[in-house]
């Protein structure tokens, strides 16, 4: 029975999920259509949606928005023209959108399709701001000195009032969170609350904050454009720490809403608004950039998992050995970025002084953390969605009894104070931090304490410089910490599935008309290319590279679209830019290697040997020009000529064996046997593989030497794992070879099967 009641509820839940995935997506590729202007096509997903809500005012609302559509086809074609017709039709196409928000809302919250479905139903049950003054639910939220009280004594009569007063304003925090978060649209009273809030000069930062979160997530769970209007508000008028949240907020929502508000004309007015903020662009460019370095989040996460916590406890001179840090050298034969472009990210940070890659990653705004406080998040805590995105402070109660764990209260209180000005965690894992103390043994509760206050004192050392809190650097703070922080909930939230996850779509907001608008200084979409170039995302680097394309004379950028198609693989592309940039002396002999190297990946061996050539003559004494002559000729199976550059770069680099390689082969496709032994024990010698042994072995055996070749051909299959099949076809592969120095076609064979007999006798 017990396992039947399980597997009923278990096609419960998957039925459940798959309703609200189904009308999800209905509701998407409505709204998408609707935007599109495909009103017809709209309505028919429109018309099912409203028979689901099984409400008769929805259903009567799109009669009306049908008719009024007839009429607007009716007239358009008349011989009158309608002077109202445009503005008619885009007053349809909003309202229309408004019914799918409102349609998709109703059924989801009526089925409780969704977490917040109870809690919608008691806040419409019983408004917050309806039949209450906002001015009042503001003052009771406004901080006083009272409530930052902390007697020494806590079981006064003043220290118990001012436990439960901070408690009831803790409450009413979530209660205006939830009320402002599960708004559809927003009324005068909410908006008379906001603008207030905005301008207040006694409510804390940190509430201020969490409101703006909650109009953001607001918005994002319901379009309303007042929402997106009070966020631009907050951005001119509030704290930094409140204007940097809603900034952030607005650019999410502009970018989620992308499709559609070109259907609202506030919008308009809305972008001139945000633009008229001190450093806008600046600003937003950095926002949008690390945006877009938190999807790396998981890649770091990963690597961070793989490559570090298994070293961490290794000695020094083991990780040395196992790395193999001295053989990491760059191939001197390769050839990679332009070493003359400017390094447009050059701006790694000095908060402290180490090299090591995931401290450079973490002060660059690299996400080091989410691996290891991703599996602090299961405290009750985070049960309350409010909490994901409320800003570390030191009063909060919650924060006072986690941190209360010993009788040293100027402790505690700087250990708070240090948390709240850590720059190297986020709100979200402050708050995993606090609540994972009490669980900590003493000594490693200890470590931790040193450890904020290190880190306390390292950042007041740098405020005294002035290096740290530069506005631009605790504006990035500021913000860096806050998509950390929503990264978090996207990601961790038990409910996570019925949020827009910003960070799961491709975010190519520099293709969205609004962004023009908003920024339309080019170098800004400039910067955002070099970012994605910088950090090896070639395809995000071109697309953002060729919206500048038309720019005249640009041949280092040409040059940076080329590179990137190169690296996507693309040859014929990058060939192409790399073409364009030919026609500037600028940084010539790169340009000129790249291509011929693009003409050599297409097979145009002769068209690559002409731009080889030409390179070789800027730069006579490189060796990686030397080498693709030499591969280039080897790839036009002209070995004598292919072995003259091979020779001469052996000559150049003696102490890189692996050129022995390619002149070890030429000899003995030239017949030049004794010099192919002397250059194949050579590459064996020194870092042999399983081709190498093969090769050897085939040597030997033209060269008469049957024993000798039957070792080697051994050797070469115990280095490729015993894989009889692949050292077969390989074998096969080169008879023909065989044969032109004197092998019996019929001994091939033959050798063949009694290598397999001799391998199979080693088991």
């Amino acid at each position: 029975r017990g396992f039947g009641t399980l597997f009923v509820c278990s096609l419960l839940i998957i039925s459940f999920f798959m309703d609200y995935k189904v009308f999800s997506e209905k509701y998407i590729r409505c709204c998408r259509l609707i935007a599109e202007k495909r009103l017809r096509e709209a309505f028919i997903l429109l018309q099912e949606l409203a028979e689901e809500s099984h409400n008769i005012d929805y259903l009567n609302q799109l009669e009306n928005h049908r008719e009024t559509y007839r009429n607007i086809l009716k007239y358009s074609f008349g011989e009158v023209e309608d002077p109202q017709k445009k503005e008619v039709y885009f007053r349809l196409l909003r309202s229309v959108l408004r019914l799918a928000d409102a349609l998709f809302e109703t059924i989801v919250v009526s089925r409780r399709m969704v977490s917040y479905a109870p809690l919608k139903r008691e806040l419409e049950s019983a408004p917050l701001f309806s039949g209450t003054d906002p001015l009042r639910i503001l003052g009771e939220l406004e901080w006083t000195p009272s409530l930052n009280a902390f007697p020494e004594d806590e079981n006064t009569d003043e220290a118990i009032d001012a436990g439960l007063r901070r408690n009831e304003q803790e409450q009413l925090v979530q209660k205006v969170f939830h009320a402002l978060w599960l708004t559809d649209i927003y009324g005068d009273q909410e908006m008379e609350f906001l603008h207030h809030m905005i301008a207040s000069e006694e409510l804390p930062w940190y509430f201020k904050s969490l409101f703006i979160s909650a109009v953001t997530l607001s918005a994002q769970r319901f379009f309303d454009i007042s929402k997106l209007e009070i966020l631009a508000d907050a951005f001119l008028a509030g704290e930094n720490q409140v204007r940097q949240r809603a900034l952030t907020g607005l650019i999410i929502l502009l970018y989620q809403y992308r499709e559609r508000l070109s259907i609202y004309p506030q919008s308009e007015t809305l972008i001139r608004k945000i633009r008229e903020g001190n450093q806008t662009d600046q600003q937003i460019e950095a926002i949008v950039i690390q945006l877009i370095k938190a999807k790396d989040t998981e890649k770091i996460t990963q690597k961070f998992r793989d490559e570090v916590l298994p070293e961490i406890t290794r000695l020094q001179s083991r990780i040395y050995e196992k790395l193999d840090l001295q053989n990491l050298m760059k191939d001197p034969f390769a050839e990679d970025k332009n070493p003359d472009w400017e390094n447009v990210f050059h701006d790694t940070p000095t908060l402290y002084n180490k090299l090591e890659e995931f401290s450079m990653l973490q002060l660059e705004g690299g996400d080091v953390f989410m691996g290891t406080f991703s599996m602090l998040k299961h405290f009750d805590f985070f049960h309350e969605i409010s909490n994901w995105f409320l800003p570390f402070y030191k009063e909060n109660s919650r924060v006072k009894e986690a941190l209360a764990v010993g009788d040293d209260r100027e402790e505690t209180d700087k250990l708070a104070e240090g948390l709240e000005k850590s720059i190297l965690m986020c709100n979200s894992d402050k708050y995993s931090f606090c609540l994972n103390v009490k669980r900590m043994p003493e000594v490693q509760r200890r470590m931790m304490f040193d450890m904020v206050s290190m880190e306390l004192r390292a950042v007041e050392e740098l405020a005294q410089d002035d290096e740290l809190l530069a506005k631009p650097t605790a504006d990035r703070v500021v913000y860096t910490q806050y998509i950390q922080d929503l990264y978090r909930f996207y990601k961790l939230y038990q409910y996570k599935t019925e949020f827009y996850d910003v960070f799961a779509t491709p975010f190519d907001i520099y293709q969205c008309g609004f962004f023009r608008e908003l920024l339309p200084d080019t170098r800004v979409i400039r910067n955002i290319g070099e970012f994605y170039f910088e950090k090896e995302h070639y395809s995000e680097a071109a697309q953002v590279f060729m919206l500048l394309d038309n720019e005249p004379m640009n041949f280092e950028l040409w040059q940076k679209i080329g590179y990137s198609f190169q690296k996507l693989g693309n040859y014929a592309k990058a060939l192409e830019y790399y073409r364009k940039a030919d026609l500037s002396d600028l940084r010539k002999a790169w340009n000129t290697k790249k291509i011929a190297f693009c003409y050599r990946k297409l097979g145009e061996f002769r068209k690559a040997l002409e731009y080889y050539h030409e390179a070789e003559k800027l730069e006579p004494d490189n060796l990686y020009i030397q080498a693709s002559l030499g591969h280039t000729y080897f790839d036009l199976k002209e070995y004598e000529e292919a072995l003259k550059y091979y020779f001469k770069v052996e000559f150049l680099s003696p102490d890189d064996h692996r050129i022995q390689r390619p002149i070890a082969w030429c000899s003995f496709v030239l017949g030049k046997l004794d010099t192919a032994k002397k250059y194949f024990e050579k590459v064996t010698g020194e870092e042999g593989n399983q081709h190498d042994l093969l090769n050897l072995g085939h040597v030997e055996w033209c060269l008469g030497n049957k024993t000798q070749a039957i070792e080697y051909y051994r050797k070469s299959i115990r280095k490729a794992d015993y894989n009889f099949d692949w050292f077969a076809k390989e074998f096969i592969a080169d008879a023909d070879l065989l044969q032109k120095f004197g092998i019996d076609p019929v001994d091939i064979p033959l050798m063949r099967d009694y290598l397999k007999i001799l391998i199979e006798s080693e088991f």
